[in-house]
């Protein structure tokens, strides 16, 4: 198994741990407020967090692009009741569970704001020749297919295509822009088909296992930004 394969699944182990770890120290922290002084709400508020559980967790495993919305609901209670316990009702020890909470919500959030997991489209513009991709060929079971790359961050990215690709494909990326070429492999570890006759989105693993890897990533990286910057002059250009 290849070492980007191997640190995917133990990056998405590492999610599922901190789901688990955020919704304990909530439900702690609110069973900890039941003991400090018995209320009818808390025990309503309780029962709603065991349910939020699960569709929250469907959000994740499904990647619905909603998780976002919840977790930032999710983000500003816990810090209304860190700021409650702390400042309002002086219970530390209760105020410390929910800021144990918001950190490890935050945590997961970062791991989650990747390429592979949700990948940033630009759903508001109508007009392709303005979208934030990059015409790029893909190498892939022997044949060559031309793509659009539409995400890039985080030593990681997405392509748009049509054709079918196996989780766990491994893949090679040619990038041009006016004189300046690059060429770098990836392993494809996640998929997204949004709605029949649109592209389908694969997340991907750069493979960094050498130098000139990483070189070219940030050659890559560059390709990407200068594209983005050109985009937009273009764009605002037309729209005086």
């Amino acid at each position: 198994m290849e070492v980007s394969e191997l640190e995917f699944k133990s990056e998405t182990k590492t999610i599922k741990f901190l789901l688990k770890s955020l919704f304990f120290f909530i439900h702690l922290a609110i069973m900890t407020e039941f003991i400090a002084g018995p209320k009818f709400r808390l025990g309503l508020r309780l029962m709603f967090f065991i349910y939020l559980s699960n569709p929250y967790y469907k959000t994740i495993k499904h990647r619905y692009y909603t998780y976002w919305t919840f977790s930032v609901l999710l983000f500003l209670y816990i810090n209304f009741k860190i700021y409650e316990q702390f400042f309002m009702l002086h219970l530390n020890h209760i105020g410390l569970l929910y800021t144990i909470s918001s950190i490890i919500l935050i945590l997961k959030m970062y791991m989650l704001s990747s390429p592979i997991y949700y990948p940033r489209v630009s759903w508001w513009e109508y007009d392709f020749r303005y979208r934030d991709d990059l015409k790029i060929l893909i190498k892939a079971q022997d044949k060559e297919i031309d793509a659009r790359l539409t995400d890039l961050r985080r030593q990681a990215g997405c392509v748009a295509i049509f054709e079918e690709l196996k989780l766990g494909t491994e893949i090679q990326i040619i990038a041009k822009v006016e004189n300046t070429s690059v060429i770098l492999r990836g392993l494809v570890t996640s998929k997204r088909r949004e709605l029949l006759g649109r592209p389908i989105i694969y997340g991907l693993q750069f493979k960094f296992d050498s130098r000139s890897n990483k070189k070219r990533y940030e050659q890559l990286e560059k390709l990407w930004k200068s594209d983005r910057k050109f985009k937009r002059k273009l764009k605002l250009g037309h729209g005086q």
